[in-house]
């Protein structure tokens, strides 16, 4: 037996490793101080490990979000708050202080720090491999890959070039590194170059509204692919750098456990989580024990790549490219998010930051080389994606805008510098410069967008913005805006009941609103705006649940379309991913490129099986306020009490009720009248108020209400001629005098107790004597007083219910100082505003000069 052999004196060891000519710094300290037994026994939280990480935590946790709430004004990504608050935190800010590293960072709890922050990269890692689907980036066509290539090729080889130089012209270097070791330098420069920061790209994309463009999934599809490319190009720069010591052989086994991880993951792992993807899209619960397994099979991931030379967080991407981007993945996403995010991924940006040390930067020719380089690197990134652009046939600004997109930088680039700063192949004077001019590319990325993106804005110009219109058989353009499927049916049937025949046609664009909630939602912004007719190259359990309702909601729209008996209706459908907070401009940006005439707005509250109404989301009713003040068209919100379903006990008919009131929007719901009149499955009912006892000013001066009075008056006889000459068989139309409110609702409520499925009525009622205050106790102001009234549960109706605001109403209201006479009348031509006023999201205003009324 030797086992006293093993056992080696502290001393001896002690000596030789001071006698050792590649000796180190030696730390010692005590293995038993994690936990303090209290401050009153006179311990320092400090002095302990937990307490001492848990400080660290709260401090950095603290700093970052400080940073972010004083930069958030400038509009930058929360990236560049979590570099500046590690910077600040490092030795260029405060540990310049006397002896605030060695309290706050002191070298022992450097090694615990990092490890949390590792961890937390790993489980980051894994949520952006979950994020890349394959069938996501072949659909995105051949166009992606261009610009993939071209934006990474060029700054990998100034990457590459500026590393080579810089190794060349270091004799320590040259004598001490192998061939195989000295290009991982290069290999690890180019690949920062070149790499993009998929989800922060994502969120830079969702708030400057190009989600739904060509320009935002082209750059979005070409991330996706650099992503790729940047990961393997680690890997392989990652294995290169074990060359040091071994010669080639370890290089060559770093390879191959790269390669047999990356079978593994997809041959063994990926077919067990596709069935289990299977089962949950089944309606099968997915269970704790399962995802826990999931969750664990990210460590031991992990450990085999970190085990194998390829780096631990390698494992940890794989595996996630391995779990299909269905149900399970968004689960599995959601559950460590906040968590890792939060909380553990700001660690790994503040140990970049503390090691960012401004006092490093010794050789300013160097760093000056690195700046150019970074610089020249960005600029060839972004006239890589012009030349791909033009040959496509695309406008310059197009290019322009994917090329300064594809400069975002984010957690992949900062890997590969920390990698390489820790393996001893790239310097701190070097990670220093490049952590810098990695934050500052990003910072420029915005505003020079904006600068980009904002005046290539065409303005667009066209004629028809409401529903009455000189050509009556001319076609209506409806964007009707969805939120979740059971919205679909409703918008689906009022279409249909609007729709007449294919003499007057109808082009739909459905636009499914979905909320921008976080990295969850990223891969939406590819994967919503995806044709439907390209589900089937996906399986069912490879979609999210959003993606999912994307789906159902497109084959609604084009199932009525070919369904469609009568002809006449096209229909196309997309989606918009954004904030709530700037939907409204989603939604109007879609009107404008449609050239909409209506605007068809779901309302913020939902039937229940019970027969009342819950709020859907609080948020939809400020989106719907937003729309109808800024709309560049018509906006008819909708309350559903049950319209998408079957017409019961009435032969298949839709009964209608258009109440009117005189004014702008009731003359709007007039023009709709007429084009349901028009088709044989509404029986409608034109009901037409008038006060008794008072000649009725509908403004200010008896100018104006004559004006009105004719508007309206012209309006009907247009009305009456057409659903003559239609036939007039399922129209009836009627007059009640009135002397107040009371009796108008009587009446309203006579017409309710003959059986309505739908009524539409307008939102601001040109006879305010019958109105007047009613406003004063409304719930739902976007509705106006008839509106909220027939919406309440104080009316007790099973009707549906349709409020419409005319183009103008909110849009031409007089601002401060401006004349009433610049009001204009429906179907009035349209100039253009100009810049200034279209960025504040107002539209065009029309001329003085009137034109003649017609209905159609």
């Amino acid at each position: 037996m030797t086992s006293s052999a093993a056992v080696s004196d502290p001393l001896s060891d002690l000596w030789d490793h001071m006698m050792s000519p590649n000796r180190t710094h030696l730390f010692c300290f005590y293995p038993s101080k994690i936990t303090m037994s209290g401050i009153w026994t006179g311990d320092n939280p400090l002095d302990f490990s937990l307490p001492l990480l848990l400080f660290q935590m709260l401090l950095i946790t603290f700093t970052t979000r400080a940073a972010t709430f004083l930069i958030s004004p400038l509009g930058l990504p929360r990236y560049i708050s979590e570099i500046l608050g590690g910077f600040v935190l490092g030795p260029s800010v405060l540990g310049r202080l006397p002896h605030f590293t060695d309290i706050v960072f002191p070298t022992r709890s450097i090694f615990v720090l990092d490890s949390m922050a590792l961890l937390g990269l790993i489980y980051y890692t894994f949520t952006i491999g979950v994020e890349i689907e394959l069938p996501t980036i072949t659909r995105a066509g051949h166009r992606s890959f261009w610009f993939a290539g071209a934006s990474a090729l060029p700054p990998f080889l100034i990457g590459a070039t500026v590393g080579y130089m810089a190794l060349s012209t270091d004799d320590t270097r040259k004598q001490k590194d192998s061939v195989l070791n000295a290009l991982s330098f290069p290999i690890f420069l180019g690949a920062s170059f070149s790499s993009t920061a998929f989800s922060v790209l994502a969120r830079n994309i969702a708030e400057l509204k190009l989600a739904g463009t060509d320009v935002g999934q082209l750059t979005l599809s070409a991330s996706l692919i650099n992503d790729t490319l940047a990961w393997s190009g680690l890997t392989v720069a990652t294995a290169l750098s074990d060359a040091r010591s071994g010669g080639v052989l370890p290089s060559v086994w770093t390879l191959a456990s790269g390669v047999f991880i990356f079978a593994a993951g997809f041959l063994v792992v990926r077919p067990a989580l596709v069935r289990l993807a299977r089962r949950a899209s089944e309606g099968e619960a997915v269970g704790e024990m399962r995802e826990c397994a999931v969750l664990v099979g990210v460590m031991v991931a992990a450990l085999v790549a970190d085990a194998g030379g390829t780096h631990a967080i390698f494992g940890a991407f794989v595996f996630g490219l391995a779990v299909p981007n269905g149900p399970v993945g968004v689960e599995l996403v959601e559950k460590v998010e906040d968590f890792v995010v939060g909380t553990l991924l700001p660690l790994f940006f503040a140990m970049s930051g503390l090691r960012t040390d401004t006092a490093k930067v010794t050789s300013m020719n160097a760093a000056v080389l690195l700046m150019i380089a970074a610089i020249a690197a960005a600029v060839l990134k972004v006239a890589a994606a012009v030349g791909v652009a033009a040959g496509f046939g695309m406008p310059l600004h197009d290019g322009t805008s994917i090329g300064l997109l594809l400069n975002t930088k984010g957690v992949i680039e900062l890997v590969i510098l920390n990698i390489a700063r820790n393996k001893k192949i790239m310097s701190d004077q070097s990670f220093t410069v490049l952590v810098f001019m990695s934050a500052l590319i990003t910072a420029l990325v915005s505003p020079l967008l904006a600068m980009v993106v904002k005046p290539a804005r065409r303005l667009v110009f066209y004629k028809r913005r409401t529903v009455a219109w000189a050509q009556p058989d001319a076609e209506l353009r409806v964007l009707a805006c969805v939120h979740v499927p059971r919205d679909a049916p409703a918008a689906i049937t009022l279409i249909d009941i609007v729709s007449s025949s294919s003499r007057s046609p109808v082009a739909v664009h459905a636009l499914h609103l979905i909320e921008f909630a976080g990295r969850s939602s990223a891969l939406l912004l590819i994967n919503a705006s995806a044709p439907a007719s390209s589900s089937s190259e996906v399986s069912a359990h490879g979609r999210s649940h959003v993606e999912m309702q994307f789906k159902h909601i497109a084959h609604a729209f084009k199932a009525y379309e070919e369904n469609h008996v009568a002809g006449g209706v096209s229909v196309r459908t997309m989606a918009a991913v954004s904030r709530y907070a700037s939907m409204h401009e989603d939604v109007t940006a879609a009107a404008e490129d449609q050239h909409s005439a209506l605007i068809m707005l779901p309302f913020h509250k939902h039937r229940t099986v019970d027969g009342g109404m819950e709020v859907s989301h609080p948020a939809i009713q400020e989106l719907n306020v937003s729309v109808q003040s800024c709309s560049p068209c018509t906006v008819g919100i909708l309350v559903d009490r049950g319209l998408g379903m079957p017409a019961g006990g009435s032969g298949g008919v839709y009964r209608v009720a258009a109440l009117f009131f005189g004014g702008r929007d009731d003359r709007e719901v007039v023009a709709l009248a007429t084009r349901m009149a028009r088709n044989p499955a509404v029986d409608l009912t034109v009901l037409r108020f008038v006060q008794k006892g008072r000649a009725g000013s509908y403004t200010a001066s008896e100018f104006d209400a004559l004006k009105e009075r004719k508007a309206d008056d012209g309006c009907f006889r247009e009305f009456l001629d057409r659903a003559n000459a239609a036939g007039g068989g399922g129209v009836e139309y009627c007059e009640r005098g009135v002397f107040n409110a009371n009796e108008m609702v009587a009446e309203i409520r006579n017409v309710e107790a003959a059986g309505k499925d739908l009524f539409v009525v307008g939102k601001t009622p040109g006879g305010s004597g019958l109105t007047a205050g009613m406003a004063d106790w409304s719930e739902c102001p976007e509705l106006g007083p008839i509106g909220d009234l027939l919406a309440s549960r104080d009316f007790q109706t099973t009707a549906s219910l349709l409020v419409v605001q005319s183009y103008g109403r909110a849009a031409a209201a007089p601002a401060a100082g401006s004349m009433a006479s610049s009001e204009f009348n429906v179907g009035e031509a349209v100039v253009v505003q100009p810049e200034a006023a279209m960025r504040q999201g107002q539209p065009p205003r029309r001329p003085r000069q009137h034109a003649e009324l017609t209905i159609g």
